[in-house]
């Protein structure tokens, strides 16, 4: 993986959520009972992407409903951090934190580069960015990439986020780089292939079953909204042999026939649409009348074929619309992605823990102590390796109630 990769998010006091570190090293994959923190981990991926954000606070509260609805029954704060390992030989970690109270006010925030003392061969801490609040003074330090060690401080909003009040050019280099890890955050929940008589029903038409208003894509959004666009992007963005492999992947999930994936324009302009060229067909299928698995996979190939910029992609349910053969190709995706970045997923599905090339590795169950916080445990490799000569894969053995015998490594163990 490059440098400046994030390796670790933090959340305490966030639902169930007490005090929760996640290790992140390639492909993550969450399991767990209903309730037990796998989406308000998702949900902590975001709220972390938009502490870059000048608009914090205002989409705190209109998006997440506030602290007071974020926080942990007892809890007074809520925390937020994250861990990169910068691509700079002198340090061996960075970590960000952010803590705001029940009202949403930034009360402290930090960003540390930890190095190696030589001399005394222990772990030294630098702090690049600290903020406090504590009612009479509310203000924040800095270093600059050309001080000597010397701190500027500056009054800070509390309703923002020191990290967010750079602009675009930070005055130090570790400022710039979580700031960009935290920006690159790509969080998704499944695709809205709701069909068209429910859209109608309910009065709420889905983007990806209708026409997309014409917009550069370099990435496919949340929802897939843009998929449209997403398809004009990959097939006249990108050389010809890119849209050929692209392609490859479409025909390997959806089957040799598929000619190609088409975008059409609106005859009245502004506006385009998707539609699938099937061999033997004269006309093209529009998106509203592809089936739900079908236009979903379409929405995963562009994730996969689009997604270059990204520091951490997260996807809660990723097997939702999809049948276990096509599974098992997004799978495909995800991991080959996160050879690049880190990828977490949140998922119920058995079949998704058998094709894992890696299960000791990526599995993580969350599970509630007697609490209700959560917990996070790992596979044992040796007790793994040894249930899976009488099955096919993790999901197999879970499945057959042997799970237990198995994850039994708590996190950071």
């Amino acid at each position: 993986m490059p440098g400046n990769r994030i390796t670790e998010i933090h959340a305490k006091g966030l639902r169930s959520l007490a005090d929760v570190r996640l290790q992140l090293d390639g492909l993550t994959v969450l399991i767990g009972d209903n309730g037990s923190g796998k989406s308000s981990l998702i949900e902590a991926c975001e709220l972390l992407q938009r502490a870059a954000s000048e608009s914090f606070s205002e989409d705190l509260n209109k998006i997440h409903g506030g602290v007071g609805s974020l926080l942990r029954v007892g809890a007074q704060y809520l925390e937020l951090g994250l861990t990169i390992a910068p691509d700079d030989p002198r340090y061996h970690r960075v970590e960000y934190a952010l803590t705001l109270n029940r009202s949403g006010s930034v009360v402290e925030e930090r960003l540390d580069a930890l190095t190696w003392d030589d001399d005394e061969d222990t772990e030294k801490r630098v702090s690049v960015l600290a903020a406090h609040d504590d009612d009479f003074e509310r203000s924040f330090k800095f270093l600059t990439d050309s001080s000597d060690g010397t701190y500027i401080e500056r009054k800070f909003d509390p309703k923002r986020t020191a990290l967010s009040s750079f602009g675009e050019f930070p005055p130090h280099r570790f400022i710039g780089d979580v700031r960009a890890a935290l920006r690159g955050i790509d969080v998704h929940l499944p695709f809205d292939t709701t069909a068209r008589w429910v859209q109608r029903s309910r009065g709420q038409p889905s983007p990806l079953r209708g026409a997309a208003t014409v917009e550069p894509a370099e990435a496919l959004s949340r929802f897939g909204t843009n998929l449209p666009n997403a398809w004009s992007a990959l097939k006249n963005d990108f050389s010809d042999a890119h849209w050929r492999e692209t392609m490859d992947y479409v025909r390997l999930g959806l089957g040799p026939d598929v000619e190609s994936v088409n975008v059409r324009a609106d005859p009245g302009g502004g506006s385009i649409a998707l539609r699938l060229k099937y061999a033997g067909l004269d006309e093209q299928i529009p998106s509203f009348a592809i089936s739900d698995g079908t236009l979903a996979y379409l929405a995963f190939v562009a994730l996969y074929r689009l997604n270059t910029k990204k520091s951490l992609i997260a996807f809660d349910e990723p097997e939702t619309h999809l049948h276990p053969e096509l599974l098992q190709r997004v799978l495909g995706f995800f991991e080959a992605m996160a050879k690049e970045r880190p990828v977490l997923l949140a998922t119920h599905s058995d079949r998704l823990l058998d094709g894992l090339s890696d299960p000791a590795r990526s599995v993580v169950l969350c599970e509630l102590d007697e609490r209700r916080a959560t917990t996070l445990v790992r596979p044992d490799p040796d007790a793994l390796r040894d249930w899976l000569t009488e099955y096919r894969g993790l999901g197999d053995v879970r499945g057959a109630g042997h799970a237990a015998s198995i994850l039994t490594r708590r996190e950071g163990e």
